[in-house]
């Protein structure tokens, strides 16, 4: 262990090779596992565990109950040979920038990049090789599952359900409970995964579904509990089941999402 006047719980345990920078804080009966790298004043609450490789920028907060570096199916696999007397390979790394927020109850994959200055709710579910982007927000009680990118500046409110394989570009807004779908035939028959596509700038109103390989194009807006099932063409607005065209954005209508510092 390398600590630099980091100030460490008695009850929490440290392990082998982990890198502390100066001001970081550990809590009580928190765990950091070997081939970890904590940048100086981090600061992560009581019973949190982190699971190497894993690298927190500068200033990050990691919430009590929280896990970090969560072993992907594969890596669970290989754990158990590996008891067994298998081999198992290295974990991906999972990647925190400065001064993010991550609360209390929050899971992140091995594989995660998350930037600068994004800021979780309590219980977010981040499956592996998940990308977010800096300044971005992420609700209470969310899931965003494997293979998906989060842009810029992004909100996605309480609930909200991101498939795998979906793509979500700068300051785009996800309403609450909000779902965006990958599966075609609901499991009915076989067919490639393909999540939705949000362009930039647009907002998915709350409880709306958009289904399997749909984009919502640039600055457009779809309504509460609409279910989307066609591509929706940038700066249009689209409501009801099945979704169809209400009328044209505005021009006057600009998002107020931005990156925050």
């Amino acid at each position: 262990m390398s600590v630099v006047k980091a100030l460490v719980h008695p009850t929490a345990y440290v392990g082998d090779g982990v890198k502390l920078g100066e001001g970081c804080r550990i809590e009580a009966y928190s765990k950091i596992f070997s081939g970890v790298e904590l940048s100086g004043n981090v600061f992560v609450d009581f019973e949190a565990a982190i699971f190497g490789p894993t690298k927190i920028g500068e200033g990050t907060y990691v919430g009590s109950n929280c896990l970090i570096g969560h072993p992907r199916r594969e890596e669970l696999g290989s754990a158990l040979k590996e008891r067994a007397g298998g081999f198992s390979p290295r974990r991906a790394e999972t990647v925190i920038g400065k001064k993010c927020v991550i609360r209390s109850g929050c899971i992140i994959y091995s594989g995660v990049k998350i930037g600068d200055g994004v800021e979780f709710g309590h219980n977010v579910l981040v499956r592996e090789d998940v990308e977010i982007g800096e300044g971005s927000l992420v609700g209470t009680n969310s899931v965003i599952d494997g293979r998906c990118s989060i842009g810029r500046g992004g909100s996605i409110q309480t609930g909200a359900y991101i498939s795998a394989c979906s793509k979500i570009e700068d300051r785009s807004f996800l309403g609450p409970y909000c779902i965006l779908l990958n599966d075609k035939y609901a499991a009915k028959k076989k067919a490639k995964l393909v999540g939705p596509t949000i362009k930039k700038g647009a907002s998915i109103g709350g409880n709306a579904a958009i289904m399997a390989g749909v984009t919502v194009g640039e600055h457009s807006l779809v309504g509460a509990s609409a279910v989307v099932t066609k591509d929706v063409p940038s700066r249009s607005i689209y409501v009801g089941v099945p979704a169809k065209l209400l009328k044209r954005v505005p021009e006057e209508w600009i998002t107020s999402f931005r990156p925050r510092p």
